[in-house]
């Protein structure tokens, strides 16, 4: 099975190592792809830090239900956010965001590069 591993003693030079990643790849990424991918990061993390207890303390029913918490409480903020999306592309008839594709449940978003930029910006501290 593929593996991805980042190494860093604080939380900010993972995050930088992470979002170097990202970027990375190359690939257009709409605003709902970012936070499919921020989900599922979030939920890995949680397993992590799950099992890296010590057995018997990862193995507890307390552990395994905070985990099965965290992420119902990220698919959650998922659907919130994908759903904020979809009515701020509404609410401005697309000169913020709009919609460009839907697949099932799930759409993307195209987000004003003016805007993406800024936003960007404010959520990375740069």
């Amino acid at each position: 099975m593929p593996e991805i591993r980042f190494t860093a003693d604080t939380h900010p030079e993972l995050v930088r190592q992470v979002t170097v990643w990202l970027e990375s790849t190359g690939a257009d990424r709409t605003a709902a792809d970012v936070v499919e991918g921020s989900a599922e990061l979030t939920k890995d993390a949680l397993r992590l830090i799950a099992a890296s207890a010590p057995a018997p303390l990862a193995d507890s029913d307390l552990v395994k239900g905070l985990t099965e918490l965290g992420h119902r409480a990220t698919d959650a903020s998922r659907d919130l956010t994908l759903a904020s999306l979809d009515g701020l592309a509404q609410v401005t008839d697309g000169t913020l965001v709009r919609r460009v594709s839907e697949g099932g449940a799930k759409a993307a978003y195209e987000m004003n590069t003016k805007v993406a930029k800024q936003l960007l910006k404010s959520i990375l501290g740069g």
